[in-house]
Parts: C-alpha cells; sequence; structure tokens
C-alpha cells in the first residue's frame, strides 16, 4: 500500500530543519555544545545556540529539545530587549507543531510576535515571521503564509541571512506546488537555488535541488506527454542523492534526502516499465535506512507501502501483507501519532485480505481503518477547534494589542499636551513678565518725560524770566543810546554853530595885515575843523561800539550779505542824516547814497513801499 506523494512531500517540506547523519550530526552537535560550554559566552549568544540545538535534536529527542528551548527562554529573559525571547518562542512554535499541540504552537507564536516587536534585529524579526507563516502553512492557509514568508524575506535581505532566505523560498514554492501555479513555483524555486549558493551550505544547496526536483515532477504531472519534465526531475533528484553521498560528513540535513530517495523509487514504479524495479528498490531501501535513522516515521510507511505495492503486483498478497506489518510494526513506538497515515495502511491491509479471500481478516483490517480513521477525523477536528479558537485568540490578542498600542499613543499625545500646555503656561508667564517689565519700563519713560518735561518749562520759565530781564537790559540800553544821540545831535548842532563861527572869523581874521599868507591861514582853520570833526567821528564810533547787537540783526535779516560800507551807510541812516549830508561826509554823489539806500534795502529783503529810516530804527 502506497501513501500519495502529495502528502508525503508536505510533511517532509514542512518539517525541513537540521536533521543529521550520525557523523554530520555528532560534528555539528559537538560543535555548538562547544560553544555553549564556553563560559565567556554572551547570554543572547547562548540563546541562539540553544535553540539551534532544539532544532537539532526535535526528532530523535523531542523532550531534550523542549528542554534546551526553556533553558533558551529562561536566558532570554534577563536580557534587555525582545530578541531572545523573540527566537524563543519562535522555536517552540515548530516544536509544538512536531508534537502535535496546536494550541501551544499558536500561543508561542503569539509570543513570539509579541517580543520581536521589542527588537530591531531584522534576523530575528525575518524567523519570527518565517514561522509565523509555516504555522499557516501547515494548516493550509495558503494565502496568509504566503505574504508572512514574503515579509519574512525582505527581512532577511541585506542581512547575510542566505540560509533562511533559501528555506523560505522553498516553502514559497511548495505553495504553488501540485499545479496550483507552475510559473510561481519554478519562480520560487529558482530563488530558493540561488539563495542557497548564497549560502555556501550543502544542506541549503540538497534542500534546493529537492524544490527544482519537485518542480519538474509537478510540470510532468500536468503534462504527461512531455516526457523530458520527468527525466529532468529523476536527473535534480539524482545530483541531491549524489551531493548527499559526497558531503556526507558535512551534510546535516538528512530528511530531505530521504524524500527524494522515496520520490525518485515512486517515479520508477509508476511511469517506468518493471525492469526498473531494481533501481526502485535500491533508492526505496535508501529511504527506509535514512527514515529508521532520523526517525521519520511517514517516510518509513510509505517507504513500506511501495514495496508492499510491488508485492501485489507481483500477486504475492501474502509477502505484502507481511510488508505491511512490518511497517506498522516498525512504527509501534512512535513518539508522534499518525492515525491517518495508520487507516491508510489498514485500509491496504482490508484490500488485501479480500483479495486473498479471507472475508474475516479483511473485515477485522476495515475496522482498524475506521478505528484509525475515526480517531484521526476526532484528531482533525480537535485540531481544527483548537486552531479557530487559537485564531480568535490571537485576533483578539492583536486587538487588545492594538487598544493598548491606542492607548499608549493616547497617552503619549496626552503627555505631549501636558508638556505643550506647560510650555504654553510659561510662554504666557514670560509674555506677562515681559508685558510688566516694557509696562515698568513705559511707566519709568512716562515718568523721566514728565521729569524732562517739567525741567523744561522751569527752563522755559527761566528763558522767559531772561527775555524779560534781557528786554529790560534792551530798553536800558535804547534809553542810553537816545541819550548819545541826543549828545551827539547836540554836538552837531555846536559843530554848526563853530563852524558857522569859523566863517565869521575867517571873514574877519584874513585880512592883509596878517603876516600869515592866505593859504596858511586856511590851512590853520581846516586843521582845527579836522579836529572837531575827528571829536565827532570819535563820539559816533563809541556809540556804534556799545551798540553791536544792532548790526548783528542787521546781517541776520539780510544773511550776512551786508559790507562794511553798507553799515556805514545804515549807522549814518539811523543818525538821522540826510542823503546830502552822507554823501558830503564820504565824500561822493548823493546820486550813488540813494543807490546804496536802494541796494541794501534789497538786502535786508524790505518791499518798495517799506521806509529804511524806519526798519533801521525798529531794529536799534
Amino acid at each position: 500500500m502506497q501513501i500519495p506523494v502529495k502528502s508525503l512531500c508536505l510533511i517532509i517540506s514542512f518539517f525541513f530543519i537540521v536533521i543529521t547523519h550520525a557523523s554530520g550530526q555528532k560534528i555539528y552537535l559537538d560543535s555548538l555544545n562547544h560553544l555553549l560550554n564556553q563560559e565567556d559566552l554572551a547570554p543572547a549568544r547562548r540563546v541562539n545556540i540553544l535553540c539551534k540545538l532544539a532544532k537539532a535534536n526535535f526528532e530523535q529527542q523531542l523532550p531534550l529539545s523542549f528542554k534546551q528551548a526553556n533553558e533558551a527562554l529562561k536566558i532570554s529573559r534577563t536580557l534587555p530587549d525582545g530578541q531572545g525571547k523573540a527566537m524563543a518562542f519562535a522555536t517552540l512554535v515548530h516544536l509544538y507543531v512536531w508534537k502535535k499541540e496546536l494550541k501551544n504552537a499558536y500561543a508561542s507564536r503569539d509570543s513570539a510576535m509579541y517580543y520581536a516587536r521589542k527588537t530591531k534585529d531584522r534576523v530575528t524579526l525575518g524567523f519570527v515571521w518565517f514561522r509565523n507563516g509555516w504555522l499557516d502553512l501547515v494548516n493550509d492557509q495558503n494565502d496568509q503564509a504566503a505574504s508572512k514568508l514574503l515579509k519574512a524575506i525582505d527581512y532577511f535581505k541585506g542581512q547575510d541571512a542566505a540560509e533562511y532566505e533559501s528555506t523560505a523560498y522553498h516553502y514559497l514554492a511548495s505553495i504553488y506546488s501540485y499545479g496550483n501555479n507552475p510559473a510561481r513555483q519554478q519562480k520560487y524555486a529558482g530563488l530558493c537555488y540561488q539563495a542557497a549558493l548564497s549560502s555556501q551550505q550543502v544542506d541549503q544547496l540538497n534542500n534546493a535541488y529537492f524544490t527544482i526536483g519537485q518542480t519538474y515532477f509537478d510540470r510532468f504531472k500536468q503534462q504527461p506527454a512531455q516526457r523530458n519534465l520527468l527525466d529532468s526531475a529523476l536527473t535534480i533528484y539524482k545530483k541531491s542523492l549524489l551531493l548527499a553521498q559526497k558531503q556526507e560528513g558535512r551534510l546535516v540535513l538528512r530528511s530531505n534526502t530521504a524524500a527524494i530517495a522515496l520520490n525518485t523509487a515512486n517515479i520508477y514504479f509508476q511511469y517506468f516499465p518493471d525492469r526498473y524495479r531494481d533501481s526502485a528498490e535500491q533508492y526505496v531501501n535508501l529511504a527506509i535506512e535514512i527514515a529508521t535513522k532520523t526517525n521519520l516515521q511517514e517516510v518509513l510507511l510509505n517507504c513500506y507501502g511501495l514495496k508492499s505495492e510491488y508485492a501485489m503486483r507481483d500477486g504475492h498478497y501474502d509477502e505484502a501483507e507481511k510488508i505491511l506489518l512490518s511497517g506498522l510494526n516498525a512504527t509501534a513506538n512512535e513518539v508522534v501519532s499518525m492515525p491517518l497515515t495508520k487507516a491508510r495502511i489498514f485500509q491496504g491491509l482490508s484490500g488485501i485480505a479480500e483479495k486473498k479471500g479471507d472475508a474475516k481478516l479483511a473485515l477485522n483490517y476495515l475496522k482498524q481503518y475506521f478505528e484509525f480513521y475515526k480517531k484521526a477525523f476526532n484528531e482533525e477536528k480537535i485540531n481544527s477547534i483548537t486552531r479557530v479558537e487559537a485564531q480568535y485568540q490571537t485576533a483578539k490578542n492583536e486587538q487588545e494589542i492594538a487598544y493598548l498600542h491606542q492607548e499608549a499613543l493616547f497617552a503619549k499625545k496626552r503627555t505631549t499636551f501636558y508638556v505643550l500646555l506647560g510650555i504654553m503656561g510659561i510662554a504666557v508667564l514670560l509674555f506677562l513678565l515681559r508685558a510688566y517689565n516694557f509696562k515698568l519700563k513705559a511707566s519709568i519713560r512716562k515718568q523721566e518725560l514728565i521729569d524732562k518735561e517739567k525741567t523744561a518749562a522751569e527752563l522755559r520759565a527761566q528763558l522767559k524770566e531772561a527775555e524779560a530781564m534781557q528786554l529790560q537790559t534792551e530798553q536800558v540800553l535804547l534809553k542810553e543810546r537816545q541819550d548819545r544821540l541826543q549828545k551827539e545831535v547836540l554836538a552837531g548842532t555846536l559843530q554848526i554853530e563853530e563852524k558857522n563861527e569859523l566863517l565869521e572869523q575867517l571873514s574877519g581874521k584874513v585880512d592883509a595885515a596878517n603876516h600869515l599868507s592866505f593859504d596858511a591861514q586856511m590851512k590853520r582853520i581846516l586843521n582845527q575843523q579836522k579836529k572837531m570833526d575827528k571829536d565827532f567821528e570819535a563820539q559816533k564810533t563809541d556809540f556804534f561800539e556799545t551798540n553791536p547787537a544792532f548790526f548783528e540783526r542787521l546781517q541776520q535779516q539780510a544773511n550776512q550779505s551786508l559790507t562794511r560800507l553798507d553799515l556805514k551807510y545804515c549807522a549814518y541812516m539811523l543818525m538821522g542824516l540826510s542823503n546830502k549830508e552822507v554823501s558830503a561826509r564820504l565824500g561822493i554823489e548823493p546820486k550813488s547814497v540813494r543807490m546804496s539806500r536802494y541796494r541794501i534795502k534789497q538786502k535786508l529783503g524790505l518791499g518798495k513801499d517799506d521806509d529804511l529810516n524806519v526798519f533801521l530804527q525798529n531794529q536799534s
């Protein structure tokens, strides 16, 4: 009896992990244990090594794997971030699925996702999303699995994690296998191979060969006429088996080798004539050898099923029955229950007994078939309920996390609001203090202005008082000037009288009897007259020197344009001399005096009708 190859390949793909041949596994485990025994090993590094040991031991020593994973979890709780805890819980996801405890697997998945939010390590984040997608793939949720695996690959990019990338591409290819989407299956198989080459690891390359070979085999089943696809699948499978043989000491993964050997044997059984039976038996025996050493019971039962098919083809029903019973006996002490697989084995035994004509034995086998099928059905029902509950709990946890996240954001916004409110309060307080400071300064300045205005008013009062005193002084000076003018007029009158007397004297003194000549007498008289004129001029000069403000005002009125001669004209005019008198004193023509008066009026800005003499009197 042969178990369907599709189920077998899915099982092998799902449990692709570090499984070792005796020597290869010993080398790998010894190296990890050697690192683990180092006293100065960092806690984060110790957690990582324990997780790798848990993956390496899970098939043959599942309890030890749980112990190592829990120890890693215990150490990770002492670390500040969530990297170690996320890695440990993601490792437990795989172990619980292998143990068929889906509820615990989903709980570990949720914990891994929770702690993944507390780390920024991209490899750890990618590994958590990788296990998350793998768990969905185990439960036939391919769409969700694909998106999560692609997200994991995004985290692995550029992080020197080609090993994880290759495995993720392997699972993506398996999602689109068996005719679901050959183009995508081929695409991801190629990417799986490229990443395997980058990783430079024998296990990854062996797994990539398995993925590519499965791609060719699936395409052949969709297009049976293209025999070259089947030949390509066999070539790739044999290349993988040859690699496993040559690199036996370095190869850690052996489950894929067993699956490839079984697939190769199955191809020879289904698609080649009976003369290729030796090749089929060679590969099925290789698969049995590896499956027995690595405790791959699903593979082992399929191998016995294939051998029984050959016996039934030859009509050796007793031998076929014996082979299947040997398979059941070989897996009697299994760690993981396989009710559905055993149900199919008993179904095959029932068919063999029926062909032998033993109805009672066939019925007995059929009863055991129904018993195991019922057990498988109940197990699947429980798993479905557990899966739904786990999904519900996951959704609930995600909602709670979202709520807590929203609450944290609200608290952050509230804190920010309070901080901003405090800043605004401080700003308002500073503004009020600044406004008060400005107001105080304005008040002080206003007081200063009032004081200045008060001082200015006092100065204006003093100025008015000074102006009044100046006016009084000017009045006194004016009175003195008037007195001098009166004296001057008096002096002029006396001078005129003296000149008149002089003329009378001249008329009386000039006679022939005088021994002086006429010219000499005239010179003496003229000299006396000049002396009198000089005295008169001295009196005038005294007047001008004692009244300098008069000339300053005239210059201001004329914008400093009056000449000394102009000032002299003004002085004579102020004295009341006529044009003729001024011309006589200056020895010029009266016409020149009139022209000078006109020019002085223009310089002083007087109009045509303004009287220059009146103006000069007002200015004095």
